[in-house]
């Protein structure tokens, strides 16, 4: 199903927002399993992300969303191209190559969406809302809690990124 109830008169940066959570309800996904984080901590959230892997852009930034920022990782980060869309036109087998690469015992993680969105959610979660979101969805990345690995999703490529060490 996808969901389309909701673009109306709101900025396009609220359309993913609005669908996701059309999506948690109609889902009836446990809010304390995947919601919206803290809208009074967005910032801190995607600063972090920010300071943890990319270059020049740390806490001092004022930035509220991804968009437009043209990130540029860390170059001595590990990383690895996990997949890309147009290889089988297929998001949920894109989806799925991206879940494949999350490493063993991690339950819970940060979904930071290019428009500022960021939500918080335990893995099964997250990818039920990520298989069920239509064309609002566009570049995201999955964050560990401890800022140590992230996968990025951007223009339809999937690369899993780590600090250090090899994977779990």
């Amino acid at each position: 199903m996808k969901h389309k109830k909701l673009i109306g008169r709101k900025p396009v940066r609220f359309w993913i927002r609005d669908e996701i959570e059309e999506i948690i309800k109609d889902k009836n996904i446990d809010r304390t399993r995947f919601h919206e984080y803290s809208k009074l901590r967005y910032r801190g959230i995607i600063q972090k992300f920010l300071s943890s892997f990319c270059i020049g852009k740390g806490a001092a930034t004022r930035q509220e969303s991804l968009e437009g920022m043209s990130l540029c990782f860390i170059p001595s980060l590990e990383n690895r191209v996990i997949d890309c869309f147009f290889r089988t036109d297929n998001w949920n087998e894109y989806l799925n190559s991206i879940r494949q690469e999350i490493p063993q015992g991690v339950d819970r993680l940060f979904l930071l969406l290019d428009e500022g969105w960021v939500y918080e959610g335990y893995v099964d979660e997250l990818f039920v809302v990520l298989g069920e979101c239509s064309g609002n969805l566009e570049d995201f990345y999955i964050v560990s809690q401890k800022f140590d690995w992230f996968i990025s999703s951007v223009e339809d490529n999937a690369v899993f990124f780590r600090r250090g060490g090899g994977r779990d």
